[in-house]
């Protein structure tokens, strides 16, 4: 008997306990201090529900670390650090310097989700995860953020960069999560007057993204004496946890957790009345055999769990990994969610969008061609055909096939019947012509 193969980490949703993971457009834009408000006014207007901070990945000595910054500042909340470096570097220069062992991605995604089910068990409450520098910057293994923590497919707070040069950061920071599957749920900005950039990206995430921007006044400079600089913070935190940019934040957020929640119960049924499904029976198709998939990963599924709708005290993430056993019918033999091909798909999209293929040529297509060509080998093989689908690349195959059989064979097929010689029990698509190729059965007798 084969052993059996853990599923990796995959996303992590639950009714009781809403996660967010916030990112910063760069270092130094204030990842702590919102994380650290919105903490305290969660606390504040549900005093009842556990708030925790959860951070992964920490580097520098321990009395700069984010989470004594959380104990110095938000007392009453729960905090948790993963994995602490002593130097104040980039996460995959400090890993190396440790005595300690590198954990790998897979470990690192193994205990935020330990944790989080933990923390999911214990009730409703919040949990917020905040990364490590910008979003590009490296975890311990040296894999950039944005990648390794795709698998959780966590809503993101990002904040952005008020300095100089922090709209271009900001944006650039929102592509490279959008592009990658990450679900934005807001923007946050200090209201800073000099650069004013929370006034154009406010404009420009609203026109552009329908996202929603939310400030508070900027803190106030780090003062020398440490005395003083906690006691200004102190009041910073004091008068800010109760802002209205800061309480407008906590309503949108848990507003979308609602709607996505409301959202991913009502699929499987509305997806019954309104889609006709390819090679099924509709009349034998029940809500319930409805596969509803939130995220793909590598080769997994995240779909939601076929279990009750009520909330239970103890109960695991919603969405589940599940095998993609057929590679999403044979296209995936590289896994979901490639960066590479992500960014590859994007870049095509930018330079071309669709153009017509017919009398026409543009450099991916033949470089496509003459890849194909020169890998195969086959002085017989000169062209490349392109088809969008497989049951047209049959029909196209049979064609040529035909084609060549006419060419070859000179009086071939005039007068006679041509037949064409397959596999029993096989499929080769729902087109006409691809159905004529295979033997009859339910889903072909009717177009025989």
């Amino acid at each position: 008997m084969l052993p059996r193969v853990r599923p990796p980490a995959g996303s992590l949703l639950w009714r009781s306990l809403r996660m967010y993971q916030v990112y910063g457009a760069n270092t130094e834009v204030g990842k702590t201090i919102f994380t650290t408000l919105l903490c305290k006014a969660a606390k504040s207007r549900q005093p009842h529900e556990e708030t925790v901070f959860l951070k992964p990945v920490s580097t520098g000595p321990d009395n700069e670390a984010d989470e004594n910054h959380l104990l110095q500042f938000a007392p009453d909340i729960s905090t948790k650090t993963l994995f602490q470096y002593d130097l104040a570097v980039s996460p995959h220069i400090a890993a190396e310097a440790s005595t300690s062992s590198i954990p790998t991605d897979d470990t690192l995604l193994a205990r935020i989700t330990s944790f989080a089910n933990n923390q999911a068990s214990r009730g409703t409450g919040w949990l917020f995860l905040e990364t490590a520098g910008g979003v590009h910057s490296p975890g311990p293994s040296g894999t950039p953020q944005a990648d390794l923590y795709t698998p959780l497919r966590l809503p993101v707070v990002l904040v952005g960069d008020s300095k100089l040069g922090g709209i271009s950061q900001t944006i650039s920071a929102f592509e490279s999560l959008k592009i990658r599957g990450y679900d934005v749920a807001t923007v946050l900005l200090f209201a800073e007057d000099t650069y004013q950039n929370y006034a154009y990206l406010t404009s420009y995430f609203s026109k552009h993204h329908n996202i929603p921007v939310f400030t508070v006044p900027a803190p106030p400079a780090r003062d020398v004496d440490r005395a003083t600089d906690i006691s200004v913070m102190a009041r910073y935190y004091n008068l800010n946890t109760t802002s209205p940019g800061v309480g407008s934040t906590l309503a949108h957020l848990i507003s979308l957790h609602a709607a996505r929640l409301a959202r991913l119960d009502s699929m499987r049924t509305t997806a019954a009345t309104k889609i006709w499904y390819p090679f099924t029976q509709q009349k034998h198709l029940a809500p319930a055999d409805i596969t509803v998939i939130d995220s793909a990963h590598g080769d997994y599924f995240h779909t939601l769990s076929p279990a009750s709708p009520n909330p239970t005290p103890k109960a695991n993430s919603l969405l589940l990994p599940t095998f993609d056993a057929s590679a999403s019918w044979w296209t995936q033999g590289l896994g979901h969610s490639s960066p590479h091909l992500a960014l590859a798909a994007a870049s095509a999209a930018g330079r071309y969008g669709h153009v017509m293929f017919a009398s026409a040529i543009h450099e991916p297509a033949l470089a496509l061609a003459e890849t194909l060509l020169a890998g195969m080998a086959n002085p017989r093989l000169t062209r490349a055909f392109f088809s969008d689908n497989g049951s047209t690349g049959t029909e196209v195959a049979v064609k040529m096939a035909l084609r060549a059989a006419r060419e070859r064979y000179k009086d071939w097929g005039k007068g006679e019947r041509v037949g064409v010689l397959g596999l029993r029990g096989g499929y080769h698509g729902d087109t006409i012509g691809a159905m004529d190729c295979a033997e009859p059965g339910v889903f072909n007798e009717k177009v025989e």
